[in-house]
């Protein structure tokens, strides 16, 4: 995801945390710079507010990314569902616990439900589908 798309999900998380409003946002953009140092700038969030809404985006993005490869290593065939699932579920809760995301492909690497060569073909099947291209091929869709 670009920076602009990274930006609107900052705000679009912020404001379900009720922690600014859209308003604040628009004129802390107006300001130029990163959002979340404007943001904190003008005393809308505190610094430790805007990490931890920089570590939401990350979660949330790379939580989306691993539901997408949990399916594809689900329909490869390299995992039961149910194991997959479970590491889904590990994994939300580590991050609830701890504010980090762990991947999904170390959480099954590291049970032995998947292999590195496993993990390996699933990631690239994941970033040629996300690149618009069908396997085995080089055209676009």
């Amino acid at each position: 995801m670009d920076a602009a798309g990274r930006e609107q999900l900052f705000v679009q998380i912020g404001m379900q945390q009720r922690l600014f409003t859209r308003e604040q946002a628009d004129d802390a953009r107006r300001a130029g710079g990163p959002l979340a140092e404007a943001l904190v700038a003008r005393g809308v969030l505190a610094r430790e507010q805007a990490r931890g809404l920089e570590r939401a985006v990350v979660y949330r993005l790379g939580r989306d990314e691993d539901k997408r490869i949990a399916q594809i290593i689900v329909d490869s065939g390299y995992c039961p569902e149910p194991r997959v699932q479970e590491a889904l579920r590990r994994q939300k809760d580590l991050y609830a616990r701890s504010g980090e995301l762990v991947r999904l492909g170390t959480l099954l690497m590291g049970d032995g439900a998947l292999t590195d060569s496993q993990h390996i073909a699933a990631a690239k099947i994941f970033h040629i589908e996300r690149a618009g291209l069908r396997p085995g091929t080089l055209e676009s869709r």
